[in-house]
């Protein structure tokens, strides 16, 4: 299956938790509404997407990219129709610039000049594969697709593209962004489609400027469990909203809201500071 038709595929994925998780009215209007805006790709999206076909299927990037010429001058008659050319031929691919290209070779070079990164996806494996099952506690039709599986089924790989790829701030964007939910997710459900629970979940984080570092870190057992405890509870929300047909937003009361525990003073008359935000795409 195409990532395209994998998308548009209405069974449960990790993302429809998140949205669930923000709350049922946040899930209706991305997933169910039949007035929804089309989501569209940010430069951002573009770009990782861009870094997973480079380094999970690079025998796909010309299918599925147009790097823009270069020299191409958009304010001449002789540049437009130059630009309308290459539009032309593009066709249905993505056209990324020559800049982002080159970035994006940058980024792949880094992820495989790391001897652990590049020696788990040097091992036999499939990249982007559809798997789907029926859970088994409410009925409700469940996907995944992860960025690579071992051919064994022992191990599943999981490409990501930070601004930092250290442990303190790879933890801060688990948090941010449910990792840990993700990799109990993924793990379940190869287990569900195949029959074997693959041994771990392994993220490979590559930075996304100079000196473009890597890091691999595997899941931990106790964020695995945390993340499926979690998942288990959006999905039993999930399915309680569909047999309702009911999909509340947040508090309909007026509520008391207050600094995050982060700000406020610790005993001593300290606070633990901002924490700092990492962009993940």
């Amino acid at each position: 299956m195409d990532n395209e038709s994998y998308h548009r595929h209405p069974a449960v994925s990790k993302s429809r938790l998140d949205s669930i998780a923000r709350s049922p009215l946040h899930y209706w209007a991305k997933h169910l509404d039949p007035n929804r805006w089309p989501a569209e790709a940010t430069p951002a999206m573009v770009i990782g997407s861009a870094v997973h076909t480079s380094v999970l299927e690079p025998d796909e990037w010309d299918a599925n990219y147009a790097v823009t010429p270069a020299g191409i001058n958009r304010r001449t008659n002789a540049g437009k129709a130059e630009w309308d050319v290459f539009t032309t031929a593009a066709g249905t691919r993505t056209v990324i610039s020559r800049e982002d290209a080159d970035l994006v070779g940058k980024i792949t070079e880094g992820v495989f000049a790391h001897p652990a990164a590049g020696g788990l996806l040097g091992l036999p494996g499939k990249a982007e594969t559809s798997l789907f099952w029926k859970d088994a506690e409410t009925g409700l039709e469940c996907k995944c697709r992860p960025d690579f599986l071992l051919d064994d089924g022992s191990t599943i790989v999981d490409l990501k593209t930070t601004e930092s790829a250290s442990p303190a701030d790879f933890m801060l964007s688990i948090a941010k962004w449910r990792y840990h939910v993700q990799a109990a997710w993924y793990l379940h459900g190869v287990e569900q489609a195949t029959g074997k629970r693959p041994e771990q979940f392994v993220f490979v984080c590559i930075e996304k400027r100079p000196p473009f570092a890597c890091a691999v870190y595997v899941a931990a057992p106790e964020m695995v469990q945390i993340g499926w405890d979690t998942a288990r509870a959006n999905l039993n929300r999930l399915a309680e909203c569909m047999a309702a047909d009911a999909w509340p937003g947040y508090s309909d009361q007026v509520e008391l809201i207050n600094l995050p525990a982060w700000m406020r003073p610790k005993a001593d008359g300290t606070t633990m500071g901002q924490p700092p935000e990492i962009e993940m795409y």
